[in-house]
């Protein structure tokens, strides 16, 4: 049944529908700087994300690393090397959800920081398995708090016409650290050669089976590689953490989320990080109505809270299984669901090892082809940075879903076709790569950034974290899911695999066309209680409730900023809370 969704014309917001009418994509962000820059320096978190999904991938396939870690070659062992980061991430994301609300946005992101350098120096200095294995699980904890804490900081700072292109720069850090990575294997592929050339060893560690000659990394374990060093792939492990601690520092001069602010009723620090982030006076109608707008929300979401809490010790939680929270919850879990299961991160993490069932045997071939695909998804997730909040999501969602589609039954009719014959059809083998590389370009400029975006939108501010948090470990334990059962799917369903991918891609489209309701133009406040409909679809309590709120405020019944008047109408904090807030502050 589909959702009923309404207009920016008919916004329930004041400042929704002022704010509607202002420019979007490029020209919006470059008239609001300082939130466009603060969002575009938290999004190095991000980068750390792609990067850290690319890079072993490419690693699998290098020849030292190989002979470092003989007992890591196989596709079942690899599965779980990849994915073991994804379980770590699961289980980070989950966490934060708290973390995120009990110390804020913002520290929470320092203290990422922290578990990811534990995780990375252990996977750079691994002298055994046991050691990678640890290393990709902690860094996997740390990337998992950015992964929620990121996208949710930037929708909580982003003006209502921008949210849709800010949160989408999550996304194009999360490309360009796939590209660096994908680029630095391939570079550092060459540091002393492309082969290991182990000392002592006949042949250069080749061996000839079934009369097709491979590199046996089990009688090269335990020899100097002549050739390819170490450093191949200790450098690009080691490289991630330039960023996250460059992210670290500047954390500190950025300014905390203005709704986390009102969350413990910091009211002065609130409208001073509006201010900043809306470069406006504070005493400016505007600012001072969006100020308001939140408070009234945080207001509403607090006694609806309080009398979940009333009758359960856990009601902050068991209100997301209300039917209208779980409705939101829904809609955040299955599209993080359908996202992973596009088929995106099987290409991301084994590109390589995609490619080389294309009849592809040179690891640089590999790598190199590798690396076009990272390029085209930086170049194609910027359509969503720009026009994300002129087209609205739905469009680019369902677009986005019928191209991949398209491009997994391609692939699978020629991987199908020519599965036994690659040596002979060499533009074949070239063709599947083609439509892989357009599968990954229809991703950047949909699902990629835009499933991140309608995730944050969809929850109200005193539920965001824990929804945010659930909605991305779940993105985490699919992309868990895929990054170990990836390489046997290729062994066992070959072709098939890009059917069952195409199907999900299918479903996707109907689930968005048919369920998810647009939200572009919509402040979070007026998602928070209007979510999926117009004011009468709101419960009777729920209207009842928020009129008192408004009206004690003073913006009751406000149509335009012009409208608005500040000063004696204006309610002073609620003082229920000072004593606890005061306990509360970072």
């Amino acid at each position: 049944m589909a959702v009923k969704t309404y207009n920016a014309a008919n916004s329930q917001s004041v400042v929704g529908r002022n704010n509607a009418t202002k420019q979007h994509g490029i020209m919006g962000m470059l008239k609001n700087p300082y939130v466009f820059m603060t969002c575009c320096f938290a999004s190095l978190g991000c980068m750390m994300y792609g990067y850290d999904q690319g890079v072993m991938g490419s690693i699998l396939v290098m020849q030292n690393f190989q002979a470092h870690f003989p007992t890591l070659t196989g596709s079942t062992i690899q599965g779980w090397l990849v994915s073991a980061l994804e379980l770590g991430a699961w289980a980070g994301a989950l966490f934060n959800g708290y973390l995120a609300d009990k110390i804020s946005r913002k520290y929470s992101m320092l203290v990422a920081v922290v578990i990811f350098t534990i995780g990375t120096g252990l996977q750079t200095g691994a002298q055994n398995p046991a050691m990678l294995f640890a290393g990709r699980v902690v860094g996997g904890i740390g990337i998992g708090m950015f992964s929620m804490v990121i996208p949710l900081y930037q929708a909580e700072i982003a003006p209502p016409e921008l949210r849709g292109s800010l949160v989408s720069l999550q996304q194009l850090s999360i490309t360009i650290g796939t590209c660096i990575s994908f680029w630095l294997d391939y570079g550092l592929h060459f540091v002393g050669g492309s082969d290991c050339n182990p000392a002592g060893v006949p042949n250069n560690g080749y061996v000839d089976s079934n009369g097709v000659s491979s590199f046996s990394a089990s009688l090269a374990h335990g020899h100097t590689c002549l050739g390819e060093k170490a450093v191949s792939w200790r450098v690009p492990l080691a490289l991630q953490l330039i960023p996250a601690w460059i992210l670290f520092f500047g954390m500190f001069f950025l300014p905390f989320s203005p709704r986390w602010l009102m969350i413990k009723h910091r009211d002065e620090e609130c409208i001073d990080a509006l201010s900043r982030l809306r470069r406006l006076a504070p005493e400016d109608p505007l600012l001072r109505a969006e100020y308001l707008e939140i408070k009234a929300a945080v207001l509403f979401d607090e006694e609806t809270e309080a009398e979940l809490n009333a009758n359960t010790k856990f009601g902050a939680w068991r209100a997301l299984f209300t039917a209208n929270m779980f409705k939101r919850l829904n809609i955040g879990v299955w599209i993080m669901i359908f996202q992973q299961f596009t088929g995106i991160n099987a290409v991301l993490y084994y590109a390589p090892q995609i490619f080389a069932t294309f009849g592809f045997t040179s690891v640089t071939t590999e790598l190199l082809a590798t690396g076009v695909t990272g390029v085209l998804q930086i170049i194609f997730t910027l359509p969503a940075v720009l026009f994300l909040d002129n087209f609205g999501r739905k469009t680019f969602l369902i677009v986005g879903a019928v191209g991949m589609c398209v491009c997994h039954l391609i692939v699978a009719a020629v991987d199908g076709s020519f599965e036994n014959s690659w040596s002979t059809h060499t533009s074949a083998g070239w063709a599947s790569i083609a439509f892989i590389w357009l599968f990954a370009v229809n991703f950047a400029y949909s699902w990629g950034p835009v499933a991140w975006v309608i995730t944050q939108e969809i929850f109200p501010n005193s539920m965001r974290s824990r929804g945010v948090s659930i909605v991305a470990s779940t993105n985490w334990m699919f992309n868990f899911i895929i990054g170990l059962t990836t390489r046997d799917m290729l062994g066992s369903m070959k072709y098939g695999t890009y059917i069952f991918f195409a199907a999900f891609c299918g479903m996707g489209g109907v689930f968005v066309w048919l369920v998810v309701p647009e939200t572009k133009n919509k402040t979070l406040e007026e998602l928070d209680v209007y979510f999926g409909g117009d004011d009468t679809s709101i419960a009777a309590a729920d209207r009842e409730r928020m009129r008192r709120i408004e009206e004690s405020l003073g913006i009751a019944g406000v149509q335009t900023i012009d409208d608005f008047q500040t000063g004696e109408k204006v309610a002073a904090p609620i003082t229920h809370h000072s004593e606890t807030a005061e306990q509360e502050k970072i």
